[in-house]
């Protein structure tokens, strides 16, 4: 039985450009929140989960497991891109309150559901969760993607008129 196409372009350079343009539109999807510290801020998270997307990429077809480098570098990238997420939504929080934003109270517990979702995502990296690597993966691509270009991005036409 033939190795599936993920598995025999894993370490071609075919496969390499095919998943640099997949992270490259992904990137493109992101849209400007009126606030650029906060558009860089979303930039710097998303590569975190790229680093991470890398990682869970080579294991999430199921046809072989991480090692115990790729569980150590996707353990750090949880680490790092749960540290850098808390700093970024207590900034965008006190940027919301001082500018009186309606809608503060919400976003501030679509924050914290989010982070709880994310110390979750370490729990299962700390404990080498092998069984959830798929939905993992498909959980981090989302909720960066889907709460910018939704939630943030409703502050930003509230505040910036943004279309």
């Amino acid at each position: 039985m033939a190795a599936p196409l993920f598995i025999a372009l894993e370490m071609t350079e075919e496969y390499t450009k095919m998943r640099t343009e997949f992270h490259t539109m992904l990137l493109s999807k992101l849209k400007d929140v009126g606030e650029p510290r906060f558009n860089l801020a979303h930039e710097k998270l998303f590569n975190i989960i790229i680093d991470a997307d890398e990682i869970l990429g080579a294991a999430a077809t199921g046809e072989r497991q991480l090692t115990e480098e790729e569980w150590n570098a996707l353990s750090s990238a949880s680490d790092d891109l749960a540290a850098y997420t808390k700093v970024h939504f207590a900034e965008e929080e006190a940027f919301l309150v001082a500018r009186s934003y309606p809608e503060s109270d919400r976003h501030r517990a679509t924050h914290l559901g989010l982070v709880e979702e994310l110390n979750n995502f370490q729990k299962k990296v700390a404990q080498r969760d092998e069984q959830d690597l798929k939905e993992m993966r498909r959980w981090l691509l989302e909720w960066l993607l889907s709460h910018i270009n939704h939630e943030d991005y409703a502050y930003a036409q509230h505040f910036f008129g943004k279309q």
